[in-house]
């Protein structure tokens, strides 16, 4: 692919140095060019998969060329975005630095009894919101000083110190006491609050998925437990039993119902997706409507909801003083003005320092979304309960 000029290049990187609002729109014969065309992707998700598949060219990693068969026993060949399992896959290249991929095997080898961890995806695709919570998560997992820092500028009000970070965790997987269907969090942090209170912090990581479903099968036990909680205006709300809230619900139930069973005394459910991911920014939104106290601050055993974005995490991880991590994070995440000059000027490089100046918030950052937002149709390229995957 011819470039353009360098001093072209130069001047149009102004353009390029400030988050972006929306993500860039790819038509579908760019992406199917690119091999990285899936029929159901939203603008967001064209935008992940192809920053995917740069990045996955910037660490020279095959991806993968075998193909699968549809029902009809034709051949597919999977985008890019996944990477050649026999090799690359299997040397934990999913991951951003030895040390994490380290933290993953460990923490397989000591998973909790029923934890849903996807292996295949794990080790192999680009656009895994598994992968990017161990990719988020394992080196703060690994230095509680850092997990402190960042969860002190995250939740100032919340936190004095990290104690503890687990993955894929449910407290009573299969106990009836609890859901007795396997609901987890795809983290729990365990911390002490500025009055010397135990806490929890649970969080849900999205990263393509717009929290559209599928849905778990209704239990009176999802209906006892939250009108137990006192967390909602109308526990009975349909809105509540909506692909999407549903998880949030459950997940932000079963964080107030650890609460009851004296694991800590205080708690938040913290839900983490990219900014530039609507979908799930506008559901956020709706769903702090439905909540008597969002805050969590009427009562110290109210559990709060925060949207706390992606970004803002990266910028609290970089204001700890871990910028490497941060650059790294950004760059495989967040950098939609890369995937746009590549559409534009066809130049594939990666920039030094194309990370903007980034603020952690003062207490949560939320998409600035409102809920109708939700209800506006996405533009299309084209035409587990816990979990909606991407292809």
């Amino acid at each position: 692919m011819s470039h353009p000029p360098s001093s072209s290049i130069a001047k149009s990187e102004s353009a390029f140095t400030q988050p972006l609002i929306h993500a860039p729109f790819l038509d579908e014969a760019t992406r199917r060019r690119h091999h990285t065309f899936v029929a159901t992707d939203d603008r967001h998700a064209a935008s992940c998969r192809m920053l995917a598949h740069l990045w996955r060219q910037d660490q020279q990693l095959p991806a993968a060329t075998f193909v699968s068969r549809d029902s009809a026993n034709k051949p597919r060949r999977r985008p890019a975005n996944w990477l050649l399992r026999q090799e690359a896959a299997h040397a934990g290249a999913t991951f951003l630095a030895p040390t994490i991929r380290d933290h993953a095997r460990q923490t397989l080898l000591f998973r909790e009894p029923g934890a849903l961890w996807n292996e295949e995806r794990l080790w192999g695709h680009l656009l895994s919101s598994q992968a990017m919570t161990v990719n988020l998560l394992a080196g703060m997992a690994i230095d509680l000083t850092l997990a402190t820092q960042v969860w002190r500028s995250l939740l100032p009000d919340f936190v004095h110190e990290v104690r503890g970070i687990r993955l894929e965790h449910s407290p009573g997987r299969f106990d009836d006491a609890w859901f007795g269907d396997g609901t987890a969090v795809d983290a729990l942090i365990e911390a002490v609050t500025p009055e010397g209170e135990a806490a929890v912090i649970t969080i849900e990581v999205k990263l393509v998925e717009g929290l559209t479903g599928p849905s778990a099968t209704p239990r009176e036990r999802y209906v006892e437990a939250a009108q137990a909680s006192g967390l909602y205006k109308d526990a009975s709300s349909l809105t509540l039993a909506r692909a999407g809230f549903e998880q949030l619900h459950r997940e932000h139930v079963l964080t107030d119902l650890m609460l009851r069973h004296g694991l800590a005394s205080r708690g938040q459910f913290v839900l983490i997706a990219p900014k530039l991911n609507r979908r799930a920014q506008a559901v956020a939104a709706l769903y702090r409507t439905e909540l008597v106290d969002p805050a969590g601050t009427n009562s110290p055993a109210t559990v709060g909801f925060v949207n706390i974005t992606l970004e803002a995490v990266i910028a609290a991880i970089a204001q700890a003083g871990a910028t490497d991590l941060a650059q790294r994070l950004w760059t495989r995440y967040c950098d939609h003005a890369r995937v746009a000059r590549f559409v534009l000027y066809g130049d594939e490089r990666p920039l030094a320092g194309t990370m903007p100046a980034l603020s952690a918030p003062a207490s949560h950052e939320s998409a600035d979304i409102s809920p109708a937002a939700f209800m506006a149709p996405e533009t299309k390229t084209s035409g587990s309960p816990r979990r909606r995957r991407a292809s």
